[in-house]
C-alpha cells in the first residue's frame, strides 16, 4: 500500500479512522509513516491520533511522528508527557527529541522529575530527548536540584553532549 502513494494513503486513512480493529489501525499508522518518510505532508493525519482514546494508538502515532521528524506536531506532543500510559510518555519524549523542539526542555525535565527514576526507560527517553535538543544551560542548572533523579539525568545528558560542564557534578553529595 505504501508503494501506491496517494491510493495507499487513502486506504491507510480509512483503516486508522475505524475503531474496531486496533492492529489494522497500528499497521495503517506504520504505513503512513512509510509514506511520510518520503513526503511529510502524508503525516498530517497522525496529529488527530495524538488525542485518540486508545493509548496504544497515541503511542504509535507519537513514535512515527518522531521517526519522520514531523515538527508540526511538537506542541501536540508536550501534553503527552503527562500521560499515565508510560509508552505514550516514552514515545512523546523520543519524538520531541528527534524534532529538537527547544520548548520541550522544561516539560521533559518535569517528566523526569515526576518519574523519579522509577521507570529507567522513561529516564532514558528524557535523557535522549534533552541531549538531542542540545541546550546545556537548563541541564547545568540542575546541579543543585534536590531531586537525585534530575541530577542523574543531567549528568547523563551532559555526558552525551560531551560537555565539560559535567565536572560541576563532581561535588554532588551522592
Amino acid at each position: 500500500l505504501a508503494k501506491r502513494h496517494k491510493k495507499g494513503w487513502e486506504i491507510f486513512k480509512k483503516a486508522v479512522s475505524q475503531e474496531n480493529n486496533q492492529l489494522a489501525r497500528i499497521h495503517a499508522i506504520w504505513g503512513i509513516g512509510q509514506l511520510a518518510r518520503k513526503d511529510l505532508t502524508y503525516a498530517a493525519p497522525l496529529l488527530a491520533l495524538l488525542k485518540d482514546n486508545d493509548q496504544e494508538i497515541v503511542a504509535q502515532a507519537a513514535k512515527i511522528i518522531g521517526d519522520v521528524r514531523y515538527a508540526e506536531a511538537a506542541k501536540d506532543l508536550i501534553p503527552l508527557l503527562n500521560q499515565k500510559y508510560p509508552r505514550v510518555v516514552f514515545f512523546a519524549a523520543q519524538a520531541l527529541g528527534r524534532i529538537e523542539y527547544k520548548d520541550a526542555v522544561t516539560p521533559v525535565i518535569a517528566m523526569l522529575e515526576r518519574n523519579n527514576d522509577e521507570e529507567v526507560y522513561l529516564r532514558h527517553a528524557g535523557v535522549l530527548a534533552l541531549s538531542r535538543i542540545g541546550l546545556e544551560d537548563p541541564v547545568v542548572a540542575l546541579v543543585n536540584n534536590p531531586s537525585r533523579a534530575l541530577r542523574t539525568a543531567a549528568v547523563l545528558v551532559l555526558r552525551r553532549l560531551k560537555s565539560e560542564k559535567v565536572a560541576l557534578f563532581l561535588q554532588d553529595k551522592d
